[in-house]
């Protein structure tokens, strides 16, 4: 059984590296032995928290090709957890964006990419570089994390928002839906006319 979960996940001669030590092995290699070990019990579910970090590039469009191989010929469902915005647009079908462990923002992939509403997701967007403008300017986010054991009062993210009224602070903003597809937590969403600016607006 072990021999044939390491050629699930491509790795040459598997009976070799049953015998190896995971200091012997490459960080690509490791991967694929983790991917393997978690596959070897056949879940419905595939969770991967941030599978290639530490990967060289090559090697994590490997692991990433990988994964969806499997979801493929095995009807895995994959819960992806990662920073990377080019890893999601490669390989996921629907995001969920969080902010200090709340779901700020709810959608299809293409969707969100094309039309991100939630102040932090328009955030993460613009501190990305700009390939088409390589002079461009990276916009951060402001300020830092809250202490998630003493989160304030209200909208977590109101003291790195651009767009907080004082009522941010005091009201914690529920999920709201958009369209049948699309939903986002935020209070500025409920004042008429808001839209969040986006490139030369």
């Amino acid at each position: 059984r072990c021999v044939n979960a390491l050629k699930l996940v491509g790795i040459p001669e598997p009976e070799m590296t049953l015998r190896n030590y995971p200091h012997e092995l490459s960080g690509g290699m490791c991967q694929r032995v983790m991917i393997a070990m978690a596959m070897s019990c056949e879940p419905k579910l595939l969770i991967a928290d941030e599978p290639t970090t530490a990967l060289d590039v090559t090697i994590q469009a490997q692991i990433l090709a990988l994964m969806e191989d499997i979801r493929n010929r095995r009807n895995t469902g994959i819960l992806l957890i990662t920073h990377d915005l080019g890893v999601v647009a490669e390989t996921c079908s629907r995001v969920i964006v969080m902010y200090a462990g709340n779901i700020v923002e709810e959608a299809p992939v293409k969707e969100l990419f094309a039309n991100p509403q939630h102040p932090y997701t328009e955030g993460l967007f613009n501190s990305l570089p700009n390939i088409q403008n390589r002079t461009a300017m990276l916009k951060p986010i402001k300020g830092l994390m809250p202490d998630p054991t003493n989160l304030p009062e209200g909208c977590a993210f109101a003291p790195r928002c651009d767009y907080a009224t004082d009522e941010c602070s005091k009201r914690c903003p529920k999920l709201t839906k958009i369209s049948d597809t699309h939903s986002f937590a935020c209070l500025a969403y409920e004042h008429e006319g808001f839209h969040i600016k986006r490139g030369n607006e």
